[in-house]
């Protein structure tokens, strides 16, 4: 969250066009100091360039109608590296649930000796992906067609940039209907559908983390609310990865014993999500908030 709250917060009435290429130059910041680290093993050094470009692509989508050309090209290409990165991302996570399931003896079925096998594999391919995501032509397009683009003034245009507030309602009031609608139909929060719901919640949690301060209080509860939901969604989502990597661990017993384990681990996160959920459903919220964001989204 950090990453988004800093001195570049937007302010209301400024320029679209200022905010959006104030915005995408810290996130391009962002992945320029993590890069090193994250060719040294960094494991937060890639999950930070990771949740850059995410958060480069709320850009994208809050303000194409600015950019379409441009946006719509950076967008497709940090989507593609997203998708690499991930590769080697959800390793990182079945790395460090392994260990905690291994700290709490949940492993006591494996042997020591195969325990230190499966790290030392999952190390191994860890480093691959993360090497191959780094090396990637997509990765060097995004780095060399953003660091172009803002380094060009601005073009000159006929109709002043909308106040940033405009857009911002407007992609919000989007992504809302979008979370209303995939809650809607989550059933009992198998893995598609909960991870559906988490994607969309995260478009609004950036949203939020940059914006929320525009639409005053309520925003910032809105933010806050969806944030603890996408969180919990996406230490779910870890679960559900680790179950499917957990099929090519050795002894059936010792395989059984984990999958247990992360099962447990997912329901006490799909508990909490709900908890986060009802708070930021509340209705009286969300009549308030609704009411600011379409209030903005039609001032001219």
């Amino acid at each position: 969250m950090a990453a988004a709250r800093s001195s570049t917060r937007p302010r209301r009435g400024e320029s679209a066009d200022a905010v959006l290429r104030r915005l995408l130059a810290e996130q391009f910041r962002i992945v320029n100091a993590n890069e090193p680290r994250a060719r040294k093993g960094s494991v937060r050094g890639l999950h930070d360039i990771r949740v850059a470009l995410r958060r480069m692509r709320t850009l994208t989508a809050t303000f194409a109608e600015l950019d379409g050309d441009f946006l719509g090209k950076l967008d497709k290409r940090a989507a593609k590296v997203c998708d690499r990165m991930g590769d080697a991302r959800d390793l990182d996570v079945w790395i460090e649930l392994f260990g905690d399931l291994e700290k709490a003896g949940g492993l006591e079925a494996m042997s020591g000796r195969e325990r230190r096998a499966v790290l030392r594999a999952l190390r191994e391919a860890r480093k691959r992906l993360a090497a191959e995501a780094l090396d990637c032509g997509a990765f060097r397009r995004v780095k060399r067609m953003l660091g172009d683009w803002l380094s060009r003034r601005p073009p000159r245009r006929r109709a002043p940039s909308p106040p940033v507030e405009m857009p911002v309602a407007r992609r919000m009031l989007a992504v809302q209907k979008m979370i209303q609608q995939r809650y809607r139909t989550a059933g009992a929060f198998s893995s598609k559908p909960a991870h559906d719901l988490r994607r969309s919640g995260r478009r609004l949690r950036y949203l939020s983390e940059f914006f929320g301060e525009l639409f005053g209080r309520e925003g910032e509860r809105a933010g806050h609310w969806i944030t603890k939901a996408q969180a919990a969604l996406g230490r779910l989502h870890d679960c559900d990865n680790a179950l499917e990597l957990s099929k090519d661990l050795p002894g059936g017993e010792a395989r059984a014993a984990v999958r247990r384990e992360l099962r447990r681990r997912r329901g006490g996160h799909l508990k909490r999500f709900k908890t986060a959920w009802k708070h930021y459903a509340n209705p009286r919220l969300q009549e308030r908030f609704g009411r600011q964001l379409a209030a903005a989204a039609e001032r001219n």
